[in-house]
């Protein structure tokens, strides 16, 4: 993918930071995933409501399930 295209597709998903990286080569691998962290942490709030509606669906008080309520 063309570095422009990858870029333009970044800025039109929010902005999102853009980073070359090889794992192979070990280059810029811990940067992008310490700065991705960084940015879910700050978000984690968004996630948490989420999280709260799928809980409330979740089976009522006295319903037995197996497995994952997913």
């Amino acid at each position: 993918v063309p570095e422009k295209k990858a870029k333009d597709w970044c800025v039109s998903k929010g902005d999102i930071p853009y980073f070359e990286t090889s794992a192979k080569d070990d280059y810029n691998v811990d940067t992008a995933f310490l700065c991705i962290a960084k940015l879910a942490l700050e978000h984690e709030h968004d996630q948490d409501i989420y999280f709260n509606s799928v809980a409330e669906q979740g089976p009522k008080t006295g319903e037995q399930m197996s497995g994952c309520a997913c």
